[in-house]
């Protein structure tokens, strides 16, 4: 007997009102679960009959979703089910980067999905009520579907249903989703500066969609790149040619994954002998300059600060949505590497992560590092925490340095980035905690937090030792320059801050370069300090500046930063606008919000958001 092809029998079929009806409800109960997995505290839902507006924004977009699935597929089943997965499985996505770097999930972070995948996969604490939820969603989700009959609509409907899905999608978005002013209007909560807070009391959906208008950069208001380039030609090929032959120091150039003083927070206490700032404390203690950047990200975003820091421009004014910086470097730029190749230096590079991460491997070239040195390259990579160990990382950096400094007649330039204390830091990432001791009661989950970032941080701590050890045993001239590229995250809701009574926000500027800010310090040994004029800059000891500035503070110092235009102007722009965050704009006196500068700042601020622009996205 022949099998009977249930799919060839299938009717096929028009439209239903039952499909709308399905489609009404799944849509309901879609953006229902969405508003209950809200991070942090959830949705008020009592708020339901005060802000109909925010439950009908997160509506719509559930329902044409549905609707393009409908055509797609043909069957009302298949469309519900997928439709289903589509968003709980975007909105956890969106928890999981709240959870580990307290910032919402955006149209650009789609080009970062193999670095989440990695950070989840390490995760010893997984979201496990948002997974309960999923799971029992899914479960009601099939069960009811599985009542609905398999009809199959006919072509002519299917295509119709996907021609008004994508015309309807369009028009909303124009008219509505992208338009500042419904934007404005919405009821809100919390802090205006918290793009967080934005998500929480407007709805992740209508968000989302929002913020797609942010992920293209734009030039700024009033561009025009004739008179910006008039800006950056002047002839200073004669300044290059007097650095190029004068003698100039090696140079030593170290970010710290996650590296903050945390520890020297009141709250905590160490024996003499477990104290993981020590060698810090020292170098501290010795250093030419030390202070404070205020960087562009908070628990992650890496690469951001290395852009601020190499290329003099803010992450937040050059790259869609303010984040993923690397993705704005597109063709070759001018930077810190490159102006010192410029001037003699030999340029290399260290980062013991994959090639991939971040991009590194298009864009160090673009940025002009001569040599770059990753994962790949290490026959035997020492994993520690799942990262290449901090011992494993200082043994090639110094053995690098020092066989650069027997066989090249030019001076180098030695960046690197570690990796081995990158989060998150639950017990399970080292399995083992370090010893400490806080005056204020932890529950295990958080002192395990604790005790896993600071064996880290101990790490760290050594590698550094070790480094600036090396360096002062040389005869040859060398500067050191060592800081941290973001804060660590310690979870939300209560995070591991709020447990030692330090409240991260942005609520003014003193509260966000609390968020923002990590330790720099430039260092010389004996040959090298006479290279650093300190008198070159208007910093103190204490001076807190914006990671863009820094490059150009230690060529203020060296006397290098004569030879380029960009890092001229930089210069005197810190003396100007030292810090310049992500939510304010300070001019050495007032603080004005970014997006609300005011008096001679203004003018000022807007003249290097255009040059930045120049010299990155132009």
């Amino acid at each position: 007997m022949k099998k009977v092809d249930n799919e060839k029998i299938i009717e096929k079929r028009g439209l239903r009102f039952s499909d709308f009806f399905w489609l009404f409800i799944f849509s309901i109960f879609i953006t229902a679960v969405m508003f209950i997995l809200t991070p942090e505290k959830g949705y008020n839902f009592a708020r339901v009959f005060e802000d109909p507006m925010v439950i009908l924004l997160n509506f719509i977009p559930v329902l044409i979703i549905g609707l393009l699935f409908l055509g797609i597929f043909g069957r009302l089943k298949r469309a519900l089910i997928f439709n289903s997965l589509f968003f709980t499985i975007f909105f956890m996505i969106h928890r999981t980067k709240v959870i580990y770097r307290n910032a919402p999930f955006v149209f650009n972070d789609f080009k970062l999905a193999m670095e989440a995948a990695n950070m989840v996969k390490q995760s010893y604490y997984p979201d496990l009520f948002s997974i309960i939820v999923f799971f029992a969603f899914l479960v009601i989700t099939i069960l009811v579907a599985k009542a609905i009959n398999k009809d199959k609509l006919k072509l002519k409907s299917r295509l119709a249903i996907i021609l008004a899905s994508v015309v309807l999608s369009s028009v909303l978005y124009t008219g509505v989703y992208a338009k500042d002013k419904i934007y404005n209007k919405l009821p809100f909560e919390g802090n205006p500066f918290n793009i967080l807070d934005h998500f929480n009391s407007k709805g992740f959906n209508y968000m989302f969609i929002h913020n797609i208008k942010d992920a293209i950069v734009k030039a700024p208001e009033g561009y025009d790149r004739d008179a910006i380039k008039k800006i950056d030609k002047d002839d200073r090929s004669e300044e290059i040619s007097v650095l190029k032959y004068n003698e100039k120091p090696n140079i030593i150039w170290i970010m710290g994954e996650a590296f903050t003083d945390i520890s020297q927070n009141p709250a905590f206490s160490f024996d003499s002998e477990h104290d993981p700032n020590r060698n810090f404390k020292r170098m501290q203690a010795e250093s030419v300059l030390s202070g404070r950047i205020v960087t562009p990200s908070f628990g992650g975003g890496t690469g951001d600060t290395e852009f601020d820091v190499l290329t003099g421009t803010l992450t937040t004014d050059v790259s869609a949505n303010g984040s993923i910086s690397f993705n704005s470097i597109k063709r070759n730029i001018d930077s810190l590497p490159r102006y010192l190749s410029s001037i003699g230096y030999k340029t290399r590079s260290f980062h013991p992560g994959y090639e991939w991460f971040y991009r590194r491997n298009e864009v160090y070239p673009k940025i002009g590092f001569d040599e770059r040195h990753f994962v790949e390259d290490i026959a035997n990579p020492d994993i520690k925490g799942e990262y290449v160990s901090e011992r494993q990382f200082t043994d090639i950096f110094v053995e690098r340095f020092e066989e650069s400094l027997k066989n090249n007649e030019t001076p180098i330039f030695d960046y690197a980035v570690d990796i081995q204390n990158h989060g998150p830091y639950y017990y399970d990432k080292y399995k083992e905690s370090y010893p400490f001791n806080c005056k204020y009661p932890l529950d295990d989950a958080t002192k395990a937090m604790f005790g896993a970032y600071f064996l880290g941080t101990r790490d760290i701590d050594q590698m550094i030792g070790e480094v600036y050890d090396m360096m002062k045993t040389k005869e040859e001239p060398i500067i050191m320059v060592f800081y941290g590229d973001h804060l660590p995250s310690f979870g939300t809701d209560p995070s591991g801050y709020d447990k030692i009574d330090k409240h991260l926000s942005w609520d003014n500027l003193e509260k966000e370069t609390e968020y923002y800010s990590t330790p720099f310090l430039v260092m010389a040994n004996d040959a090298g300090r006479a290279y650093l004029n300190k008198e070159n800059i208007e910093l103190d000891q204490g001076s807190i500046i914006s990671s863009n500035y820094l490059a150009s503070t230690v060529l203020d110092m060296l006397g290098f930063t004569k030879g380029d235009n960009f890092f001229s102007y930089n210069s005197e722009l810190r003396k100007k606008l030292p810090i310049i965050s992500r939510h304010y704009v300070y001019d050495g006196e007032k603080v004005y919000p970014r997006d609300k500068v005011g008096g001679e700042a203004a003018q000022i601020y807007s003249q290097y958001k255009k040059y930045e622009y120049y010299r990155i996205n132009d």
